[in-house]
């Protein structure tokens, strides 16, 4: 018998037809793609901000005395700190108490600081003026005036009236297991010549207007209930983080 050679094509298409999809029965699946896949896990742990402080005495061997001063001679206190966290961290120098920050501050040219960081002054001043302000807010050369000795108000001004500010910082970006050192230097002031001032004890707060004059800016130390010294902090922050940000763990005022 003779076929067409159409129906023999026709044929041959239904034989496939009828093949893939005995193929298709078999593998279950009527198509497939290639694929690879890998597998990862996220994974952390917290980080720390550490200092270690030395070189005084005291919890934190950050107590220092300076005794017998004498006007004009200056008497140095020196510092260390490391980071023993596992972060970089800034490192600031911080008199956290505004009344005896200020009771320093009013000495004008009675008193005189340094303050040394590895090596480089970052505070001088034999002026330590700062316009009778009683408070921790920071000292701003553009805006804040103190008297120039005369009752006349003028800015603050390194060569002029440039009182202690309550942040100075010493160390930027500190790795860990490195440290360094402050050197904190105070001298009374040369031409402090009386003999009313032999022996009394220094570094006195809070002060208060002296009874004897109206000039509020005359103050001496209120002696009923005296404080002494200057408290100051070592404080280490996470890069660029000022001491005083209140997210701090422990911020200071």
């Amino acid at each position: 018998m003779q076929f067409s050679r159409k129906w023999r094509l026709t044929a041959f298409a239904g034989a496939l037809a009828g093949s893939a999809a005995l193929v298709a029965a078999a593998s279950g699946a009527t198509g497939a793609y290639f694929n690879d896949t890998h597998s990862g896990t996220v994974t952390g742990n917290i980080g720390s901000i550490k200092v270690l402080t030395s070189g005084g005495n005291g919890t934190d061997h950050l107590d220092f005395n300076f005794a017998n001063m004498l006007p004009g001679v200056y008497q140095t206190a020196t510092v260390g700190y490391t980071n023993t966290g596992v972060n970089n961290e800034d490192v600031y120098l911080v008199f956290n108490n505004a009344q005896a920050l200020h009771a320093v501050n009013n000495l004008g040219s009675y008193g005189e600081a340094k303050i040394v960081s590895n090596g480089t002054e970052v505070f001088s001043s034999a002026n330590l003026a700062d316009g009778e302000q009683a408070n921790l807010s920071p000292i701003d050369p553009t805006s804040s005036h103190c008297s120039n000795g005369t009752g006349a108000l003028v800015p603050l001004s390194p060569t002029g009236c440039w009182p202690i500010p309550n942040v100075i910082k010493l160390a930027s970006n500190l790795a860990p297991g490195y440290g360094g050192n402050m050197q904190f230097s105070f001298a009374l002031g040369a031409k402090l010549k009386s003999e009313g001032a032999e022996l009394a004890q220094f570094f006195c707060y809070p002060l208060i207007q002296n009874p004897s004059d109206s000039n509020p800016t005359d103050q001496v130390c209120n002696t009923s209930n005296p404080s002494y010294g200057l408290p100051y902090q070592i404080v280490a922050t996470q890069p660029g983080i000022a001491p005083n940000d209140p997210n701090n763990t422990t911020p200071t005022p």
